[in-house]
Order: structure tokens, then C-alpha cells, then sequence
């Protein structure tokens, strides 16, 4: 069954070789935390990220917002609030994203298929991605 807003993979790869990609960034913060979430997917494959992914077509930053950090933790937004734009580079694969500091009321995360584990920080580890490093600081979490 065809996801409303999603293109078929052949597209979306040759998409992906062409143009960057319209993408959210959650900073998911729980009593002074960070969620940072083990990858099993490109880009960031096998990293310690953020939850995030790819905007449908016709859905707003914050609804991806909503979308991705339901999929990915199974939590919810009690405040949503746009804290950046940046570009990623990796080897494959451009994006645009547009990253939110989010709070959630519970800790508790349901790991869908795109993580196999995931931990709360309350500091900048020196072995973060610095892509992860920015968005905290520029959205002032640990300051």
C-alpha cells in the first residue's frame, strides 16, 4: 500500500542524485535531555543522532514533526518550536533540514525499525556527529 505524500524508492534515488532533500531534525528534550537515537539507516548509518526524516509533499515542517517523532518514539509533542536550517552533506545524499527543539511529557521511546537503541544525553559528548553538536548548541539546550 502506496504512503499518502511518499514517491516510489527509483524516483526518490534519482531525485536524491539531482537536489537536495527537504528534511526535519527533531531535538527531543525531556527533563533537561536529549534523545539521540542509534541509526540503522543511511545517512548516518550505525551514528547517534536525532530522530527526522524526509517532508511529504503537502505536509507542513510541524506535521513531519508530529509524523516523524511518532514513527520513530512512539512519544508526543507537548511543544514544538523551530530552532534552524542547515544543510547535511554525506556521501549520497543532500539535505535541507529545518531542526526543532521538541518537548515530550514521557521518556519511555518504541524503537521502529530505523533505530536499534537510543539514550537521553545532558551534555555535549566531544564524539557527537557535528552536524548533532550544532543543532544543540545553536538551539541553546545545554546552556
Amino acid at each position: 500500500m502506496r504512503k499518502e505524500g511518499w514517491i516510489e524508492e527509483k524516483i526518490f534515488l534519482k531525485i536524491r542524485e539531482l537536489m537536495p532533500i527537504a528534511t526535519v531534525d527533531i531535538l527531543v528534550v525531556h527533563k533537561g535531555k536529549v534523545l539521540l537515537m542509534l541509526r540503522n539507516n543511511d545517512p548516518a548509518k550505525g551514528l547517534w543522532f536525532t530522530p527526522g526524516g524526509r517532508v511529504r509533499y503537502g505536509e507542513t515542517l510541524e506535521q513531519t514533526v508530529v509524523r516523524k517523532l511518532e514513527e520513530e518514539t512512539g512519544l508526543t509533542a507537548t511543544k514544538i518550536e523551530k530552532k534552524g536550517v542547515m544543510s547535511h552533506f554525506y556521501p549520497q545524499t543532500h539535505t535541507i533540514t529545518t531542526f526543532f527543539h521538541v518537548d515530550v511529557v514521557d521518556e519511555k521511546v518504541i524503537l521502529n525499525d530505523e533505530h536499534n537503541d537510543y539514550k537521553w544525553i545532558s551534555q555535549i559528548d566531544d564524539n557527537l556527529h557535528p552536524y548533532v553538536k550544532y543543532m544543540i548548541n545553536e538551539s541553546g539546550i545545554f546552556t
